[in-house]
Order: structure tokens, then sequence, then C-alpha cells
């Protein structure tokens, strides 16, 4: 059922989603949706967003409408900027309380980015209760905005930092698909590939330039007897993927180089070591697989929050991070290098990684993030039984 089916649509529960354009806010938010199939959706979020949530709900029978504003960050130096910026965001506020005065849901919940903050305050002009969930080790500057006027501010990791003034905190994790789990559990005590040691190569949603360049540099070099007998499974940008593919194959290694990997779990499933940025998604990915990982944080991420993440995985000796500023080339080298050659490593690190998350897991009762949050959200709805009407105009 598409939006413009959702016409005089009944439900007993609208949960109203609210997420920037990348894949860090997005998908937490697919997961959580995946769990809360008896509910109907509102989505707001730009651009970006819309084309994940659209080809995410084609393939389902979920009820859903998906409304999209033009947001930009005020944090841009430049007057101008900051201008268009603040202009921006009061239209979208102005657009969110218009849609809010007729699609009442029971619940809000934001997943970050700067396309949460005007829906968010619309969903506090209208007094309908609210979840802010954070992603990464340092609260964002839009969350923690949000973080103050909302009923709870859910966890991603248990110490993160800059909330000293919040209250109202829980411990959730980061949802994530369930097949990231099913990984977690089986296969613990030994490697995954029999004729090839598998390594998964890829930079977030929108894939990285250094990876596809140094890094695929920095696998071209290492030692011949290395080079056959390791697979690359790597995503790559659209303009870099011709160049990979010929550099994998000169240098005679076996790889499967695509620019997207519509199940990127079936490629986790097969991977030995998976080399990646860390954002919020990504580290809750690696640790609900149980997967060993080298972390390449993102040098320009806000308040080095990648880095942060990754770190988190370091200091429980179940992880490895790669600075490509502070780091050489052949600092990765030698660590690939050393890996290859005492894979019993690796089972080690599975090991301590499921250790962490079954210790984390306690501390949720036993429960996954996506149960903690999704049952967060039914407590939070328990006395909205009213009926919901869906207005929608045909395009």
């Amino acid at each position: 059922m598409t939006d413009n089916d959702l016409k005089n649509y009944k439900r007993k529960k609208v949960l109203m989603f609210v997420a920037g354009g990348t894949g860090g806010h997005i998908y937490p938010s697919l997961s959580l949706i995946t769990k809360m199939k008896k509910c109907s959706f509102l989505i707001f979020t730009d651009e970006r967003g819309r084309r994940y949530y659209e080809n995410f709900f084609v393939k389902t029978r979920l009820n859903y409408k998906i409304f999209s504003n033009k947001v930009t960050s005020p944090s841009n130096k430049k007057i101008i900027n900051k201008i268009i910026a603040l202009f921006q965001l009061l239209l979208s506020l102005v657009k969110s309380l218009s849609i809010l005065l007729v699609q009442k849901p029971d619940i809000a919940i934001g997943f970050g980015g700067y396309p949460t903050v005007a829906p968010m305050l619309a969903a506090k002009f209208f007094s309908i209760p609210s979840i802010i969930h954070e992603q990464n080790a340092i609260i964002g500057r839009g969350n923690k905005l949000l973080s103050k006027i909302t009923n709870k501010l859910a966890l991603s990791f248990v110490k993160t930092k800059k909330i000293e003034n919040v209250k109202n905190i829980i411990f959730t994790g980061n949802p994530v698909r369930k097949e990231f789990e099913e990984i977690g559990n089986n296969n613990i005590n030994q490697l995954t590939s029999k004729k090839s040691f598998t390594i998964l190569i890829y930079g977030g949603s929108l894939g990285a330039s250094y990876f596809s360049k140094e890094l695929t540099s920095i696998m071209c070099s290492l030692p011949k007897e290395i080079r056959r007998n390791i697979k690359i499974i790597q995503q790559v940008r659209i303009e870099d993927l011709e160049n990979v593919r010929n550099n994998y194959k000169t240098n005679k290694i076996e790889a499967e180089v695509s620019t997207f990997f519509q199940n990127i779990y079936k490629k986790f499933e097969l991977s030995d070591l998976i080399i990646t940025r860390a954002g919020g998604s990504s580290v809750a990915e690696i640790l609900a697989s149980c997967k060993p990982a080298i972390f390449v944080p993102l040098p320009n991420s806000f308040e080095n929050h990648q880095h942060e993440n990754a770190k988190f995985f370091e200091i429980n000796n179940c992880g490895w991070i790669f600075d490509q500023i502070k780091n050489s080339e052949n600092d990765l080298q030698n660590l690939i290098k050393d890996i290859f050659k005492n894979q019993k490593k690796l089972i080690s690190i599975r090991k301590k990684l499921k250790d962490l998350s079954n210790k984390l897991s306690n501390l949720r009762k036993g429960k996954t993030p996506s149960d903690t949050l999704s049952d967060l959200i039914l407590e939070m709805t328990k006395d909205s039984n009213k009926e919901i009407k869906f207005y929608v105009k045909k395009s």
C-alpha cells in the first residue's frame, strides 16, 4: 500500500519518525519500523532520506506518508549561509506545524540530523510524546538541543559524552537488522571463509574517496603470498568503480566491487575482517554481528565522534583504529599482514565482541536495541487508543 492509499485509513497507533538523510540516521529507524509493522508511519526527512524510505516502503505493505524538508546546517561560517539555514528551519517548522495540525501521531521519534529539529519542535508544540535517539558516542548538536524538550533521550553508548545536564536518559543501544544479530549468534569459534581470507571494505552509506584510492592501493601493495590468498569485497563510489576493479585485476586479487550492496549483512556473513568508517550504524552492525573490524574514522566528523565510536572497541580490546591522517599506510599494511598471519586473533576478537554484546544486553535486561526502543514506544503510547485519519492529496 502506497502513501496515496492512506486516505481515511484508520489505525490505533501512528508513529512519527524524523531523521536526517544519511544512512547513519535512517538505518536505525528502518530497523525499528520493521519491528513495529502493526503501526502506521509519518516520516519527516530531507530529499536524501526520502529516497531511502521510498526504496524501503515500496517493498512492504506498511501504511506510511513521507514529508521532506530542505534544511542545511546553521554552523556554516559564512553569514549568508547561516541566514539561509535559519530561514529553511523556519519554513520547515511552519510546514511541520501545518502537517501535524491535521495528522496527529501518537508519538514522535527523532534519529538525529538537522531535518529533525523543526518537526520535533512542532511535535512539542502539540504536546506529542517524544523520544530522541542518539547513535554516536558524542551527542550531535541537533539532538542536544532537542534533548532538553523531549520526554526521553535514548542512547546507543552507555557513556555518551556531553549529556551532563540531560534528564530522562535511557540506554537502548542502536537498532540494527535482525540479520546482523543472527550472524553474531553463529560460529563465534571459527573463521568464516574456507578457501580464502575475505575482507569487506566499505566507507559508509555513500562510499569514501579515501577507501577507493588509498586503501585500494594499500591492499594492492600487500605481499604476493597474501594477495593470492585473500578476497576483497568492496563498496566504492561510482566514479571510482572501474579504477578499483582494474587495480585488483592487475594485482591478481580476487575482488567483488560494487557501488552498493543491497543486503550488506550477506557480505558481513562472508567476511573474516571488515574495514569501515566508524559511524553509528557501522559500529552497531559490527557489535551485533561480532565481526572483527579495523575502523578508519572520518577525519572531519563532528567533534571527532567517529573516533570516539571506534575507541569504544579499542579500549575493550575488540577492534583496531587506523587514523588516516596520523598513521602511515605502512601502519595499516603491517596490521593487515599481522592479522593475516595470525588469524586465530580474529576468533579471540569475536569472542570478546560477543562478551561485550552480552554485557550490554544485560543492561537492557536481555533485550535487543530494537526490542528496547519498541517497548519504550508502546509504554509511552499505552493510553493512546484514538482513531487516526490520514488526509492525503492526490499528486
